[in-house]
């Protein structure tokens, strides 16, 4: 699965907080699992539970990109990848990825433009690699967030 999220569309969680992705991504619907969300303020912080891993990344603009996980449902992972060598980005079918453009446009896979702050979330079988370009001159950056299984099967989006 590919779907691309806007940054229009993010949910704001508290002032200076917006969730990019989470799973599920209907609060209070099902036990919760992950988030990644843009925290403007430096120092906010959103809640999570005592059992989560909490990951905290700064990103071009002053915003900071927090990622947390229920310990017992994955294993987060950040790191944040300059697209102007083209890079590509392999996952494993078991993993759930997360792009965000931060700073500027970020062309992925050579057909989906995201701008700053939008998203690409991958997961399942396809597709298991992307490709990164920066299209214009802006010194954008992309956030790449994984989560792994953490011992339950394979992890899957609850939209």
């Amino acid at each position: 699965m590919r779907l691309v999220l806007r940054a229009n569309a993010h949910r704001q969680v508290a002032a200076g907080c917006r969730e990019v992705a989470a799973s599920p991504d209907t609060p209070r619907r099902e036990p919760w699992q992950w988030h990644v969300r843009l925290l403007t303020d430096a120092e906010a912080r959103s809640g999570k539970p005592p059992s989560a891993i909490r990951v905290a990344e700064a990103l071009p603009g002053g915003v900071t990109l927090e990622v947390c996980a229920d310990s017992g449902s994955a294993t987060p992972a950040v790191e944040v990848v300059d697209p102007s060598g083209s890079p590509a980005v392999d996952r494993e079918e078991d993993e759930l990825v997360v792009l965000i453009a931060s700073g500027g446009r970020v062309l992925v896979e050579d057909r989906h433009l995201l701008a700053d702050a939008d998203a690409m979330v991958l997961e399942g079988d396809d597709p298991l690699r992307v490709s990164l370009r920066r299209p214009d001159g802006s010194d954008s950056r992309v956030a790449v967030v994984r989560f792994g299984a953490a011992g339950r099967g394979p992890l899957a989006w609850v939209p």
